[in-house]
């Protein structure tokens, strides 16, 4: 994975330079995809002020990709404009988990039962490669990280492709919900995902509906818990 950051001895998250690649156009969403990435492995945490300015000199970049990229990045849902001070990260909120995981529960559990039905061979094998990986991490943003890949891979063997990128898109909200409770859920999760992995092995479709289900209650739950009292909950 390339280094996006790093942080300072004083806990400050500093981006790494953005490499130049000599392209016209398409900074900003480079940056957008640098600075999305950075909230999800937590460099930016929610309320974290994302001055344009110094993210520009972090970036080795003017300041205009970088206003782009926050514009883009609030029309996605990821910062909060406010009225004389800038942008930040947005908060989780108890209401976005509970509608977010309604959506998982719903869509992710027929992705499953499909997933069993028609999984290729070498389908079977990313999702082999992916539980390694998971297996291996240790940190939260790896953990999160490898948490919405399985899914999405689980979503991909549906061979549904408008279902396979809705889920996509939910798994990176989820990764945002997912952070907070990784290292506590790393071995229930992991468990989960091998028992679904063999349950699409099998081409079983109620057990793969009902582990997926499962899992996405099991993980909604951790999270509610996680969310209570905390100072990042809006």
């Amino acid at each position: 994975m390339v280094p996006i950051g790093h942080l300072t001895p004083a806990k400050q998250f500093v981006l790494a330079p953005l490499e130049r690649t000599g392209r016209a156009g398409g900074t900003a969403d480079r940056v957008s995809a640098v600075l999305t990435e950075a909230i999800l492995c937590g460099g930016f945490r929610p309320g974290a002020h994302l001055n344009a300015d110094t993210l520009a000199r972090q970036l080795g970049l003017s300041h205009i990709p970088v206003r782009e990229a926050l514009r883009s990045l609030h029309a996605e849902g990821w910062v909060e404009m406010r009225p004389h001070s800038g942008a930040f990260v947005r908060s989780r909120t108890q209401q976005e988990l509970a509608d977010l995981f309604e959506m998982r529960l719903l869509l992710e559990s027929q992705a499953a039962a499909l997933a069993a039905e028609r999984r290729s061979a070498a389908q079977l094998d990313e999702l082999a490669r992916i539980l390694d990986a998971q297996a291996a991490a240790t940190g939260a943003p790896d953990l999160a990280s490898a948490n919405e890949q399985f899914h999405y891979a689980v979503a991909a063997c549906s061979h549904n492709g408008i279902l396979a990128d809705a889920i996509r898109r939910l798994g990176r909200r989820a990764r945002f919900y997912f952070l907070t409770v990784a290292p506590k859920r790393r071995t229930e999760s992991l468990r989960e995902h091998r028992q679904l992995a063999d349950a699409i092995r099998r081409r079983d479709v109620d057990a793969a509906a009902t582990i997926a289900r499962d899992h996405i209650a099991n993980t909604r739950t951790d999270v509610h818990d996680a969310l209570r009292g905390n100072d990042d909950v809006g």
